[in-house]
């Protein structure tokens, strides 16, 4: 092996595939040792292809690739299935919420950089999705969404201080009032004369998410008028963060807001 080539084993989560000439793909990688990859699989498409259900969406798995110094694309040498989400790729509410999140981590963080923190989130919020679609719980997958948005955003350096305004520095946890301005700082009113009013309990449960792990925010969620304030400042600061509106996110809203009219 030439000197500018280099062979690389992580653990990873298949973020999505696409087509790269006839037979092979593009695979999206977030490998939990070097972050963002996209390898070709070669002959991925082809009728004999060697990869089955290791392509699929959120499939945890083992890989090996080899990088060239110089190229953006790596070559997938092997791909070893640890984990599949069948359970929640199979409900088409879930599959949209995995697909969002695989949207959100392509596009906030960026290529070759590992992040732990960011792999064991993904890892822990599948293993509660997936359990959910095989035992249906009484919360709707609203709580897990919020959490994993707002912990994406945080570790991808997006998500403002929600303890104090970013001007004087009050506590937004105790004030009555607070407002997120058109740039995505919060602040008190008194310094912010215009913006999105944020109420006290998405205050306080901005904190929460940031103290409680997924299984535990979920199961003691807010009401549902707060997650719902808290899905809209995150819409906010994601359409900030990515300069546009993700599409995978419209999609989770259409099929969760269908869900809520049959229920």
């Amino acid at each position: 092996m030439s000197a500018a080539t280099t062979l690389h084993t992580s653990d990873a989560f298949v973020l999505r595939t696409y087509p790269y000439g006839e037979a092979h793909k593009v695979v999206v990688l977030f490998t939990r040792s070097g972050g963002l990859v996209r390898a070709v699989a070669y002959g991925a498409q082809s009728k004999r292809q060697k990869y089955g259900a290791a392509l699929e969406l959120f499939s945890e798995v083992s890989v090996v690739y080899r990088e060239r110094q110089g190229q953006e694309l790596v070559s997938l040498v092997a791909c070893d299935v640890k984990r599949l989400h069948f359970a929640a790729t199979s409900d088409p509410v879930l599959m949209a919420m995995l697909a969002y999140w695989a949207e959100l981590t392509s596009e906030l963080f960026p290529a070759h950089q590992a992040n732990d923190p960011a792999y064991r989130l993904l890892a822990a919020a599948c293993d509660l999705a997936d359990r959910h679609a095989q035992t249906p719980r009484p919360e709707t997958p609203d709580a897990l969404m919020v959490y994993v948005e707002t912990w994406l955003l945080r570790l991808a350096g997006f998500l403002p201080d929600w303890k104090h305004c970013a001007r004087c520095g009050v506590d937004l946890l105790s004030t009555p009032a607070a407002r997120l301005s058109a740039d995505g700082t919060p602040g008190c009113t008194t310094c912010l004369a215009y913006g999105r009013d944020i109420s006290l309990p998405a205050r306080r449960a901005y904190a929460a998410i940031q103290r409680q792990s997924p299984g535990d925010f979920w199961h003691h969620a807010p009401a549902a008028d707060t997650l719902a304030e808290l899905a809209a400042l995150n819409g906010q600061l994601v359409c900030l963060a990515l300069e546009r509106p993700p599409k995978s996110r419209a999609v989770w809203q259409q099929l969760r807001d269908g869900m809520a009219s049959v229920t």
